[in-house]
Order: C-alpha cells, then structure tokens, then sequence
C-alpha cells in the first residue's frame, strides 16, 4: 500500500504523455515513440541476457529509433528498408563475430518481431489519417488499458478460478471475463473522446474493436509474462516505478495494435 501514491503518480503522468501525443502527434509522437521503442528493446535484450543469450541489438536499437521518423517524413517503403538493413546487419555480426552464437543470432531476430514490428504498428496507426489515427491510436490503448484495470479490480474482488497459475498466478477467470467487458467500455470512451476531432466513427464499430482488444490483450499480456517467467524475474525494468518497464506497460497494447490499423485501413471510412 505504502507504493500506491507514487504508483498512482506514475499512471497520471503516463496518462498525460499519451495525451500529449494524441494532440500534438508529428514529431512528438515519433521522439515519444522512438524512445520507448529503444527501451522495449534494452528490456527484451536483459531478458535473454538472464538466460545466457546475448543478442546483437544495435540495428534494432537504431532501427527503434529511426522508423518512426521515417514512417513520418518518408513513407513505410523506408521503414522497410531499414528493417531489411538491421535484419542483415544481424546476420553478417553472427557470421563475423565468433563469440555470437546462433541462438543469440536467433534472439536478435525475434527483436525485431517482438516487439519491435508491433511497436511499429503504434505508428503505423498514429501518422496515418489526420485525426482519424488520434482515435486509431487512442483505442490502442484505451481498449487493452480498460481491460487490464477492469480486470484487476473485478478478479481482485470476485476471482476465485485460475487462469494460467503457472504463467501469472494471480490472474483468474472472472477478471478475464472483466476484462473483455472493460474492453467494450473502452469503446464507448473512444467514441465520446473522438468527439474531439469531429469524428464520427459508429459506436458499433469502436466497441467491437474495442471488445476484441481486450481479449487479445490478454493474451499480450500472457504471453509477454511467459518471458518473465522463464527469465525469473518479476517485471521487465523499473523505469516506471510501480508499473514495471516499458514491456510491462504496452504488452497488450502492442499486439493490439495491428488489429487496429487493419480494421482501420479496411473499414473505417
């Protein structure tokens, strides 16, 4: 208890960041982004690094910190380019440097998956349609956010049934049910706070989208915890006092994100 104000100090001012961004995107949100992609990275790196895997994350590092720029200014053709460049800067360290192992090599490789292309598509999302990538974006996080929080509170409150004990053991059945309901109000809140931009994206539509995040982000959350786990250690940093790294703060945001730009981009008009 005694974490609880410094702990609740820290979500105020992440909830600021994320508004900043939200109202002022461009090169904010590609500094913002880029940083906490490079951290994401740091994070995945020390991971391994309790297993004995070593992966070469310099090209991922630089490619964090780069595509968001390159997705603002220069168009994905770029970002791709630059991942083609850090994919074989990856492959030539492995065959030059005879202290790198092939797991290592593969590690480094996974990086660039995850979290790195999930990062990406939190940009992929926000530089795209003026105001209508603010709400994109906006559901990235308010649908996962909302189901972690309603969650908590309600298998907190209610849970009696294990989820996965041996991945997280504190979670249970009724907060997972909890969370897919807090998913869909995180819909409706997207839908009042599009209001902002003169959108006017159908109700149905945010909740759906919504509802579905707050499953998937789950299991972003499960399965970034399997890393955990197998690591043995309780979060991935300490950046952010009382909520862990950035890992732990976006691991539901981040898978949610490529559902959101597609339902964007095929049917959001």
């Amino acid at each position: 208890m005694k974490d609880l104000p410094i702990r609740t100090l820290i979500a105020v001012l992440l909830i600021g960041l994320l508004a900043l961004v939200l109202w002022l995107g461009g090169w904010v949100q590609a500094i913002v982004l880029g940083l906490i992609s490079v951290i994401a990275v740091y994070e995945m790196h020390e991971i391994f690094a309790k297993k004995d895997i070593h992966p070469f994350v310099i090209p991922q590092a630089v490619l964090a910190l780069t595509m968001y720029a390159a997705m603002y200014k220069l168009g994905m053709r770029y970002v791709l380019l630059l991942a083609v460049i850090a994919f074989t800067a990856i492959m030539i360290e492995r065959i030059l440097n005879k202290k790198r192992t092939t797991l290592d090599a593969v590690a480094g490789m996974f990086i660039l998956i995850y979290p790195l292309a999930m990062l990406g598509c939190l940009g992929l999302i926000g530089f795209g349609r003026n105001d209508l990538s603010r709400i994109a974006l906006f559901c990235c996080f308010a649908g996962p956010c909302m189901a972690d929080n309603t969650a908590y509170m309600l298998g907190s409150t209610f849970g009696k049934h294990k989820l996965c004990p041996a991945i997280s053991p504190n979670k249970t059945v009724e907060g997972a049910i909890g969370g897919v309901v807090g998913g869909a109000l995180g819909g409706v809140i997207a839908y009042f706070v599009q209001k902002l931009w003169g959108l006017d994206v159908s109700l149905i539509m945010l909740v759906s989208l919504c509802f579905i995040c707050g499953i998937v982000g789950q299991f972003g959350d499960l399965f970034s915890s399997t890393f955990k786990r197998w690591a043995g250690v309780k979060d991935y940093g300490n950046i952010f006092p009382g909520h862990g790294g950035v890992m732990d703060r976006l691991d539901s945001a981040m898978v949610s994100a490529p559902i959101i730009a597609v339902v964007f981009m095929l049917f959001v008009r």
